[in-house]
């Protein structure tokens, strides 16, 4: 009898653990949804000078800011976390940081400096939009320096996409120049083709706001051959398209660099 009970107490304590490690998995798994208000915000934003970026992550939005003095290439950065706010249809922060930076002019890279602070739980910034569409930024701490800044969107073009698998080889890396007479820019290099097709172009691209499309123009590195190019790349749920011949289906390449 008491062999009995005890394989029925290990049966039940067995059953425990499971039904515990599959709640567990379950509350792991049930990440919270983007909110549907929020979709909008997602994306990079910018005027001369400054560049906004915003992604949302598990249960909030992460805000960066990049603000750059181009006649000393010092800048500052402030980083926010967020969380929508349906009634106002705004972000707004529950903690933030800013820190400096100052540009190496030989290479552009940005050096960190001086972390300036740092709140958790006392951040009281705002993002919201314009009546023209554009963004705001309004930080309590600093109530001057977000006023009448409006970010614009550029779309979300930037660093290196490869073709996903099956699709013919490309990459491209896009890096973003700045605002020029009133239009959008970025650097666009591309690479396509395979050892016998093999081909790189240098170009600019101009963002159109009312298509979400970057529109690419620029010419062959090679110079027996400095052929004239154009091409189109739009954004898709899982990453961009390379409007080419038949589209080529493109994903982030994370490494970021010709070798992957």
């Amino acid at each position: 009898m008491k062999k009995i009970l005890g394989i029925l107490l290990a049966v039940m304590m067995m059953a425990a653990l499971l039904c515990t490690a599959a709640m567990a998995e379950e509350e792991y798994d049930n990440t919270v949804p983007q909110p549907e208000g929020g979709m909008k915000f997602e994306g990079d934003w910018a005027f001369t000078g400054g560049l906004m970026q915003i992604w949302y992550e598990e249960e909030g939005y992460r805000v960066s800011i990049n603000l750059r003095n181009g006649a000393d290439m010092t800048g500052r950065i402030w980083e926010y976390n967020c969380y929508y706010v349906e009634e106002q249809d705004i972000l707004m922060s529950i903690s933030g940081a800013k820190r400096a930076y100052v540009v190496d002019p030989a290479t552009g890279e940005e050096i960190d400096g001086e972390v300036e602070y740092v709140e958790v739980g006392e951040s009281e910034a705002v993002i919201a939009f314009s009546a023209n569409g554009s963004l705001t930024w309004a930080d309590a701490s600093e109530p001057d320096t977000g006023a009448d800044l409006e970010f614009r969107s550029i779309g979300r073009f930037s660093g290196v996409w490869r073709s996903a698998a099956g699709e013919e080889p490309a990459w491209v890396e896009f890096t973003w120049c700045g605002l020029t007479e009133d239009e959008f820019h970025y650097s666009v290099y591309l690479h396509r083709g395979d050892e016998e097709t093999y081909a790189e172009f240098i170009m600019i691209g101009v963002y159109n706001e009312e298509t979400g499309k970057l529109e690419c123009t620029g010419a062959s590195i090679d110079p027996e051959d400095p052929e004239t190019y154009e091409a189109f790349f739009s954004a898709t749920e899982d990453g961009i398209l390379y409007e080419a011949a038949n589209g080529i289906a493109m994903e982030y390449d994370m490494l970021g660099g010709s070798n992957g």
